[in-house]
């Protein structure tokens, strides 16, 4: 009967270290339009001043929540499968901020004339 010891060493255990998958993180694309967002509240600060109150700011904020989310989710279904650099995401989600806020602003001022809300 042969012990453990007379077996010699053990081989090496391979390396199994987990692949990243090689296109962009959807966490990217909503900080590459993060900063959209951001730029935009920059702005209208300094053109407009402060808002009058804790409800005006949370109405702004709010109202640029689903442009974001969806530029960077357009953004995301672009380069999902590609390897891309932070300012190319930045670069591709500008288009996409502006013109859905541009949409849904069109669209709210519509539905204020039409009397809904």
């Amino acid at each position: 009967m042969t012990s453990s010891n007379d077996l010699g060493p053990m081989p090496p255990l391979p390396d199994h270290q987990p692949q990243a998958r090689p296109g962009a993180s959807f966490g990217k694309c909503v900080l590459a339009a993060l900063v959209w967002f951001g730029v935009v509240l920059v702005v209208l600060f300094a053109t407009l001043g402060a808002p009058g109150s804790a409800s005006a700011l949370g109405l702004v904020v709010g109202r640029m929540l689903v442009p974001l989310l969806l530029a960077a989710l357009f953004t995301w279904l672009i380069f999902r499968r590609r390897p891309t650099g932070f300012g190319v995401l930045l670069v591709t989600s500008l288009p996409f901020f502006v013109l859905l806020s541009f949409v849904f602003g069109v669209l709210r001022v519509v539905g204020q004339s039409r009397g809904v809300s």
